[in-house]
């Protein structure tokens, strides 16, 4: 059997080149500019969200109303702070590897222009040790 083979259809009913939410000139339509909209809108996405982040006053929050937002607020820091340790780990490793092979490929250039240079380099030091005895 030939497996060499990649074939895609498509979706039916789908046009090549037809755009969705969006006219021939390139303006939205209107679906596109209702989805635009929703997509860039400020609102949380989550209503947990939004209760932990309100502006009610502390005095006039029940007991539990304040423990749900505690614990939310909580568990956002502790996502936000286990995110960025991931983040600094993979820096600080990237870093590591940059300096490292910065050194090899400093020591490597190095190496090969005293190489290259073998004759003068010779030539020197031979006219140096004539010049000393």
């Amino acid at each position: 059997m030939d497996n060499t083979t990649l074939a895609h259809h498509g979706i039916i009913g789908m046009k090549w080149g037809v755009r969705r939410y969006q006219n021939k000139d390139g303006t939205r339509t209107a679906a596109g500019k209702k989805r635009e909209s929703s997509s860039n809108s400020d609102a949380p996405a989550h209503e947990d969200y939004a209760k932990a982040h309100n502006s009610k006053s502390v005095k006039s929050m029940s007991d539990a109303e304040l423990r749900n937002r505690l614990n939310r607020l909580q568990m956002e820091k502790q996502y936000s702070q286990l995110s960025s340790t991931d983040v600094n780990r993979g820096k600080e490793y990237v870093s590591k590897t940059l300096k490292v092979a910065g050194t090899i490929a400093t020591a490597t250039s190095t190496a090969l222009t005293i190489y290259n240079n073998y004759g003068k380099i010779k030539e020197i030091v031979n006219g140096m040790a004539k010049k000393a005895g």
